[in-house]
């Protein structure tokens, strides 16, 4: 019972997570491009149904965003 919970879970965040590093890498480009860039996931329902697409690009700019932030901070604060 625990490992099919503790399963659960983690599917929920992975999702989670990756919508919210989707869109801030959907963001990003929207601003690099001054609105040129059409995201074709607009909402969580999308994203979890074209999951499969290839959509990492988008998803590894949007986490070296946080990446690069978490280093900025911690360089700012030392």
């Amino acid at each position: 019972m625990s490992f099919a919970f503790d399963l659960f879970i983690w599917l929920m965040v992975e999702t989670i997570l990756g919508f919210f590093i989707y869109s801030t890498g959907c963001t990003i480009l929207k601003i690099v491009t001054f609105g040129k860039f059409k995201c074709d996931i607009t909402d969580y329902v999308s994203f979890k149904a074209n999951k499969a697409k290839n959509v990492y690009l988008i998803c590894v700019l949007g986490f070296s965003f946080y990446v690069l932030l978490i280093g900025f901070v911690a360089y700012m604060s030392h």
